[in-house]
């Protein structure tokens, strides 16, 4: 009752174990006293290389790391129990850091920044990119106008909405600036095989392809997803059903000859790995990177502290983003903003990783102008482009 606040250094970084015993006894005790704690290094009980709770962690007030931050500090349940995070230079010489040459990275506003075009004065929609956007069916009309839109207000100068035909004066409607190419349907509103070669031939000489957002999960579609994965002319985004209709069929993204980002959620990682939702959330990174390396393709495996992994094996981790994206429309607009990235020249990989950070921060921004919750994916879109214009400025 005496103490005012609590110092814990009584376990490190390498705890691999559940914490039972005398040191679960202290850890308990430390939480219920309602006091603050400053954690050296990491709250005990928490794993530095997952940031899951081994048993029972002490919940930091702050937490005081060396050198640089621990992977079980920035990504969820970590970043609840380590509070704010400070890291304190110990004398490692920066030379050492080189040498190590980590495969972990946290985004930062100039990271991210690298990967915002800077354009010339006399450019015009001609120099600034083609997208075409393959998406939509009954009752998701509105995925495939998001990721349309988006891309647009992340600079693509020119958008191809492509959708079966009977979508189309809905699609119209909803997306005044992108244009429209109504395809052959294999049932009201519904893609097949019958679009693939009119595709190919759309997206022959496009910048980017994005596939996936409310496309639906009929069979036909499957085929024609597949299609188009296996010959696309040009760099593609996969999302949402595009995914899940590779799901048990991952080969098909082995060996292409364009570059590929996936954005899956959770539960879509889960159906691409086989595994369970809970089971991805319990190793995020290995999950992300494992599936990018094995597949040569750059994964952004969604949700809080969105984990970006690349074919070599570099990771970043998005400390961006906040609890109010959890509404529906969120991941088609990322979809919009990573392809319309790509479509101006940005390296895939790259352009992943800077639309993320940039997805995320536009969301924090509308958290504290809006409040916590209630802007939905339509505003986090309109409000892309100034939170561009404060990331170029800021960096």
């Amino acid at each position: 009752e005496r103490v005012s606040v609590w110092v814990d250094a009584l376990l490190g970084t390498g705890l691999n174990a559940a914490v039972r015993g005398l040191c679960r006894a202290f850890i308990e005790r430390i939480n219920g006293a309602r006091r603050p704690v400053l954690a050296v290094d990491i709250p005990s009980g928490l794993s530095a290389d997952t940031g899951q709770i081994l048993g029972e962690s002490i919940r930091a007030a702050v937490t005081v790391t060396f050198g640089c931050a621990k992977i079980g500090h920035v990504l969820f349940p970590g970043v609840a129990a380590t509070g704010r995070l400070e890291v304190v230079d110990i004398g490692i010489p920066p030379h050492l850091f080189d040498q190590v040459s980590p495969r972990h990275h946290l985004l930062t506003a100039p990271t991210a920044a690298e990967g915002l075009p800077r354009r010339p004065a006399d450019s015009h929609k001609g120099r600034t990119g083609h997208l075409v956007v393959v998406a939509g069916s009954p009752g998701k009309s509105g995925a495939a106008a998001l990721a349309a839109i988006s891309a647009l207000r992340v600079g693509a100068g020119l958008v191809t909405l492509a959708a079966a035909e009977g979508l189309n004066p809905v699609l119209e409607t909803l997306t005044l600036e992108a244009m429209t190419a109504p395809l052959p349907e294999a049932a009201p509103g519904v893609l097949g095989p019958g679009a693939l070669e009119p595709l190919l031939a759309l997206a022959r000489e496009k910048s980017c392809l994005a596939v996936g957002p409310g496309l639906g999960l009929a069979a036909a579609t499957g085929e024609l997803v597949r299609g188009l994965v296996r010959r696309s002319p040009c760099p593609l985004v996969i999302d949402a059903d595009g995914l899940n209709h590779l799901a048990g069929r991952l080969d098909g993204l082995k060996g292409l000859p364009v570059e590929v980002v996936i954005t899956p959620h959770p539960g879509e990682m889960g159906r691409l790995l086989g595994a369970t939702a809970a089971e991805v959330q319990s190793d995020r990174i290995g999950c992300a990177r494992g599936l990018a390396v094995s597949l040569g393709v750059h994964v952004v495996l969604k949700g809080a502290r969105t984990v970006i992994a690349h074919p070599d094996g570099a990771v970043f981790v998005n400390p961006t983003g906040n609890a109010g994206m959890a509404a529906g429309g969120m991941g088609d607009v990322l979809t919009g903003t990573i392809a319309g990235l790509i479509t101006q020249g940005v390296d895939p990989g790259r352009a992943a990783r800077t639309a993320v950070y940039l997805h995320g921060a536009a969301a924090d921004t509308l958290a504290t102008a809006m409040g916590p919750v209630g802007f939905l994916a339509g505003d986090l879109m309109r409000a892309l482009p100034t939170e561009i214009g404060r990331l170029q400025k800021e960096t």
